[in-house]
């Protein structure tokens, strides 16, 4: 996986501001939306072993549709690369 390093859920919401690399389960999601401008979104839910209880939601925005995630089902497996943690609290 190169110089990658891949962190646990709890530790990646801990990075506010900082981009980081996971992997977590789908635990749901909706499907592809344009945005109010020209690019495209969708929203996960995701859960991984070390932050089981509760699910973060992820959005993930492309300038194109095909940019976004292809989520078969709930339960499927994503790695996100070099995403930013933000809060609602920030």
């Amino acid at each position: 996986m190169g110089d990658y390093q891949f962190l646990m859920l709890k530790d990646a919401i801990t990075c506010i501001n900082q981009k980081v690399n996971l992997f977590a389960v789908i635990l749901d999601f909706t499907l592809p939306q344009r945005t109010k401008g020209t690019d495209y979104f969708c929203k996960l839910k995701v859960i991984d072993e070390s932050h089981s209880e509760f699910w973060v939601p992820v959005h993930v925005f492309a300038q194109e549709i095909d940019g976004l995630p292809l989520v078969a089902s709930v339960g499927d497996i994503i790695q996100l690369s070099r995403v930013t943690v933000y809060s609602d609290n920030s």
